[in-house]
């Protein structure tokens, strides 16, 4: 079976696909395996490192909603990137194609329609975005991660997966480590940041509170670190790394947005969680996946209104000195965790695949 992946633009896509692609690469069945994406997006350095992934590139672009005069040249740029989608798919020759949602599904899906290949489109969030709401029209099936997921057009052929987690990150040891950790996401939070430089005077005084945190594009890592360690915290901070399951191995608490994919991640390390959902999300899809998950367990909320600097140093001081409080958040994250959804996901392919042959 020959499998083409369609992911870019954020983390959140990037990375279940690569894990959806290790999996298969597991799989006998499994011949080729294709990512169509942007070469200058994150998807094209993540498969530029991996030679067994064939990287297709296609340059695509979404409409930007606060422009909508920009929307005809956007249109036409995504004509032009889906005449080439189709020219991909036709040299490639999958069995099926998996797209992960966003602008960059949208070519690839409708060049996949139109040839007669089988669609498997995935929702990572609680809330479907706009492009996947148009695009389950032509998937012939949809994979959630939500049991309830909103905005699913009625319908729809829909099996809940979970979200795919690299095998990496559902090895990390179940213990907690000895650090906080500060995670924005692959693009950053600038808030998170001006609210952990402004707490960390207070921070300081916890005994032996270590940081660490991953600015994304939000600030200078360099800059940062020298900041907190001025305040007195011992700190290291890095724009981005593919190696979260050592980070997440080193955290006792995790202070993050609420974006699915991080919060499959935490769930599956078992890590605790101060969750700030970023209010700008689509759909507010970040606080309906920070609700569930707080719901269920594991994590804490804390919205972008009240994130100021005592509150974030009274919810961490107090969680820090808790052992048997974290101990608990841990054990709930892992409760709900479906460390095998990129198995799942490959299961549903293959059955796509074989329904085409």
């Amino acid at each position: 079976m020959r499998v083409v992946v369609a992911a870019g633009g954020s983390g959140g896509h990037v990375f279940p696909a690569l894990a959806v692609l290790a999996e298969l690469r597991l799989r006998p069945g499994v011949s080729a395996l294709g990512w169509i994406g942007n070469p200058r997006g994150l998807e094209g350095k993540i498969a530029k490192s991996r030679p067994w992934i064939e990287f297709l590139p296609l340059a695509t672009q979404g409409l930007p909603r606060d422009r909508p005069w920009a929307w005809p040249k956007a249109l036409l740029r995504q004509g032009k990137a889906l005449k080439e989608a189709m020219r991909l798919l036709r040299e490639f020759q999958p069995d099926v194609v998996l797209a992960m949602g966003g602008y960059p599904s949208v070519a690839p899906v409708l060049a996949a329609k139109r040839l007669g290949i089988p669609v498997a489109l995935h929702e990572q969030n609680a809330v479907m975005g706009l492009a996947n709401r148009f695009l389950s029209h032509f998937a012939d099936l949809v994979l959630l991660s939500f049991p309830e997921t909103l905005g699913c057009p009625k319908g729809t052929r829909t099996l809940v997966t979970g979200v795919p987690i690299r095998s990496e990150i559902t090895r990390v040891p179940p213990s907690l480590g000895e650090e906080l950790l500060v995670l924005g996401g692959s693009l950053g939070s600038r808030k998170l940041l001006e609210a952990l430089l402004a707490a960390a005077p207070r921070l300081s005084e916890i005994p032996g509170l270590r940081v660490e945190v991953v600015t994304g594009r939000a600030g200078d890592p360099a800059e940062l670190g020298r900041r907190l360690r001025e305040s007195g915290i011992w700190a290291e901070a890095h724009a981005f790394t593919e190696r979260v399951e050592e980070l997440l191995a080193r955290a006792r608490l995790v202070i993050c947005r609420a974006g699915a994919s991080t919060l499959a991640e935490l769930s599956c390390a078992g890590r605790p969680g101060i969750l700030v959902p970023w209010e700008g999300a689509a759909h507010r899809h970040q606080e309906i996946n920070a609700a569930y998950a707080a719901n269920l367990g594991g994590f804490l909320l804390l919205r972008e209104k009240e994130l100021s600097p005592a509150r974030l140093f009274d919810l961490v001081a107090s969680l820090w000195a808790d052992e048997e409080r974290l101990l608990r958040l841990s054990s709930a994250a892992r409760a709900w965790a479906k460390p095998d959804a990129a198995r799942r996901v490959a299961q549903a392919l293959e059955a796509l695949g074989k329904d085409r042959s």
